[in-house]
């Protein structure tokens, strides 16, 4: 009995050392991350106004890059902001796809796109916050493709605001020009953006900005504007539509407009009979197939100057 007693305690005893190795164990087992730094122990082209530390290492591993999602480091709210509001759009609209029973068919078409559109730039975003940090070729690469991203985000938000939220007044005086409008103002967004990346170097000067914001603005104004006019006519002549309320929300509130997304829902919902009155089925196609056009053209785009950065940063390691 005793023998038994004694065999137990040595039994419970291993057992314990083996509990309090655990701990390490599994610290070994996953990668060591490497401590953030001052802006001094990276390259010019990181450093950000004010921001003296926090960045995270040059050179380090795809996959220390992808786990400091879960560090604390100088993106790390960029990076949460755009994941979390891309799990925010793609929950919505799954659970407004379910209560509708919705399918993909011609009248659905340019919202499929248009939250096809929203996830793609947030993600292309995300990947660029958190990405971009691990050379220069890297930098400019992932910031190129968020630029692709915010492109292809405008002309999506042009075709649901055309399709779905513009009224009859504003329709018929732009319809005809509209959406190649956007289409250019998208791609020249995309272009711009690129191009200061590429042109300027820090201290940025003003052209920086101007090459930016002007594209970007313009697209902004221009694919707003249906939405803007029958918000404006809605508030003049009192009128009592929610959705017209989402979208002055979304307008007021652009940074946080995932919490408003439903506004285009609820254009869909409510104005399918206005949208086949306008369109035919081939005209939504061909409007919907030119979002991959745009993409295209805005892709090419970006890699042609992702390539001279290539050649330029070759040129300086030699």
């Amino acid at each position: 009995m005793m023998t038994a007693i004694l065999e137990r305690i040595s039994t419970l005893s291993i057992s314990g050392q083996q509990f309090r190795r655990l701990p390490q164990f599994l610290e070994e087992g996953f990668p060591k991350m490497p401590c953030t730094v001052k802006e001094t122990d990276v390259p010019q082209l990181f450093r950000e106004p004010y921001i003296q530390a926090g960045y995270r290492p040059t050179g380090q591993h795809w996959r220390y890059y992808f786990l400091s999602l879960f560090q604390k480091h100088n993106e790390v709210v960029n990076v949460w902001t755009h994941l979390l509001a891309a799990l925010a759009v793609v929950l919505r609209f799954n659970s407004f796809a379910e209560a509708e029973d919705l399918s993909l068919e011609i009248r659905s078409l340019p919202l499929f796109i248009f939250v096809l559109s929203s996830v793609t730039y947030l993600t292309c975003s995300l990947l660029a916050h958190l990405l971009q940090s691990k050379s220069e070729i890297s930098h400019y690469t992932f910031y190129f493709v968020d630029y692709v991203g915010v492109s292809i985000y405008q002309y999506g938000s042009a075709l649901a605001h055309f399709y779905y939220s513009s009224d009859q007044a504003w329709y018929d005086k732009f319809w005809v020009f509209f959406l190649p409008a956007a289409a250019f103002c998208g791609w020249l967004s995309c272009a711009g953006c690129c191009y200061a990346k590429y042109r300027y170097r820090r201290p940025y000067p003003i052209m920086r900005k101007v090459c930016q914001v002007i594209p970007a603005g313009l697209a902004f104004i221009l694919d707003i504007s249906p939405v803007a006019h029958r918000v404006i006519m809605c508030h003049l002549e009192g009128c009592e539509e929610l959705a017209a309320w989402y979208h002055t929300f979304q307008i007021l509130f652009f940074l946080v407009s995932a919490y408003f997304f439903s506004s285009i829902f609820l254009d869909y919902k409510t104005r399918q009979e206005i949208l086949f009155k306008r369109h035919g089925s081939l005209s939504i196609i061909l409007s919907c197939g030119s979002f991959f056009g745009l993409v295209a053209c805005s892709a090419i785009t970006a890699l042609l100057l992702q390539r001279k950065i290539k050649e330029e940063l070759a040129m300086k390691a030699s």
